[in-house]
């Protein structure tokens, strides 16, 4: 039975999608398609079905899923155990797609700024940096990498803390005392955040002129308005015309890197992985 069949199907099952499993292989639906269609005239019945909106394994299908699952585990295992026995082996090709989640913060000024240098030894790698407020699914594989700011209690993860995430309170030019300051304001919907509550407990009676959910806005808001601000000092420390508040020691955030287990051996994910963690534990801000 082909190999490839039989990953690709796995791959699937667990994804739901097929526009999923193609990005996580690094191919395009035409082939995860065709891989299936092969895989089914092989065994001679559907391995595929749909429920609501996800691919599932049919009946017949289910013990296929469960060796190819375990077929995946092993080589990957076996692939993780070859690498660490032979570190001056030549790296494989690597090549494909990685999708990367995270702070916005910590992906437009600590990862983006440096990823010349990832792709400039892996010039067939494409990464996509997605930011924002939601939290993608790594089970789901709406991302390949995902970095947190507070360490997930369930799921099967692999998990790398990387430090803490340090905040800042930062006032415009001019400003000599920020409890008289106009503010502005990270969104609302974020209040039971750590520094939300370390900035609701110090600067209970702040006026705030404005709110955003990014720190960059935020920022550029600061200095337009006259107003300070609590920000990660990947942020604060990058704009002009803001002057950071040393007196001031604000609630910091642990951030964690994420990778399903399924995922971990997957040359590309985990070359990704290793430079993210380079990187930012590297980086004077955290």
């Amino acid at each position: 039975m082909d190999w490839e069949g039989l990953k690709t199907f796995a791959i699937v099952c667990r994804s739901g999608t097929m526009s999923a499993a193609a990005r996580e292989l690094g191919v395009n639906q035409t082939t995860i398609a065709r891989r299936i269609a092969r895989l089914e005239q092989t065994t001679g019945f559907p391995v595929l079905r749909r429920d609501g909106g996800v691919l599932r394994p049919t009946l017949r299908a289910e013990k296929l899923r469960s060796t190819a699952d375990a077929m995946a585990s092993q080589i990957g295992d076996l692939i993780g155990n070859d690498d660490a026995m032979a570190p001056n082996r030549a790296a494989p090709d690597i090549s494909g797609v990685v999708r990367v989640t995270g702070v916005d913060a910590v992906l437009e000024n600590c990862i983006a700024p440096r990823l010349g240098d990832l792709t400039g030894k892996h010039p067939a790698l494409c990464i996509e940096l997605i930011g924002g407020n939601r939290n993608l699914s790594l089970p789901q594989r709406e991302s390949d990498i995902a970095l947190r700011l507070a360490r997930p209690q369930t799921g099967a993860f692999h998990i790398r803390k990387l430090g803490m995430l340090d905040y800042g309170v930062y006032c415009a030019d001019g400003i000599a005392d920020p409890a008289v300051a106009p503010w502005i304001d990270l969104d609302d919907v974020f209040a039971d955040k750590p520094e939300q509550l370390w900035l609701g407990a110090n600067f209970p009676n702040r006026n705030a002129v404005g709110r955003a959910n990014r720190g960059a806005i935020m920022a550029a808001m600061a200095v337009s308005a006259k107003a300070c601000a609590l920000l990660p000092r990947c942020v604060g420390d990058t704009f002009t015309g803001l002057v950071h508040c040393p007196d001031y020691v604000p609630t910091n955030r642990e951030l964690w890197l994420l990778t399903h287990q399924d995922m971990r051996h997957v040359p590309r994910v985990r070359v990704v992985a290793d430079w993210l963690s380079d990187v930012l534990v590297g980086s004077s801000v955290i």
